[in-house]
């Protein structure tokens, strides 16, 4: 009977110290093109991947990056870090997941420092952080 009862307590000691989400996060990475926001088809089944982890999981939060590269001084990139994490949402809405649950943040332009490009050519899709 000992034995059972230091068991539980240590089974309870640890559930404590347990992320409150598990298992149930995920972060996903949609690459753009140069000065683009538009969806390639890897893009498009990263974002299905999301969408049908979210679906499984309709308590967590969904939460988008968005990043863009230093510009060439001859492109206009101004919002492209905004334009991209709202494409990411709108497709993420047409497979299911609701408007509402879904946070947006623009980061602008990143410095990739020592990166390539593609790394801060990005939307980060977080779900459950």
């Amino acid at each position: 009977m000992r034995y059972r009862f230091a068991a539980l307590i240590l089974l309870t000691a640890l559930a404590g110290c347990a992320n409150p989400f598990g298992e149930h996060t995920r972060k996903y990475s949609i690459f753009f093109q140069p000065y683009s926001s538009d969806l390639d088809d890897n893009a498009r089944a990263a974002i299905t991947d999301a969408a049908a982890f979210a679906h499984d999981h309709p308590l967590q939060p969904v939460s988008l990056a968005g990043y863009s590269a230093p510009p060439d001084p001859s492109k206009d990139v101004d919002g492209l870090s905004a334009q991209r994490a709202e494409a990411v949402k709108k497709a993420l809405v047409a497979d299911g997941i609701g408007a509402a649950r879904i946070s947006v943040e623009a980061n602008g332009i990143t410095d990739p420092e020592g990166k390539p490009n593609l790394a801060v050519r990005r939307v980060d899709i977080n779900i459950g952080r």
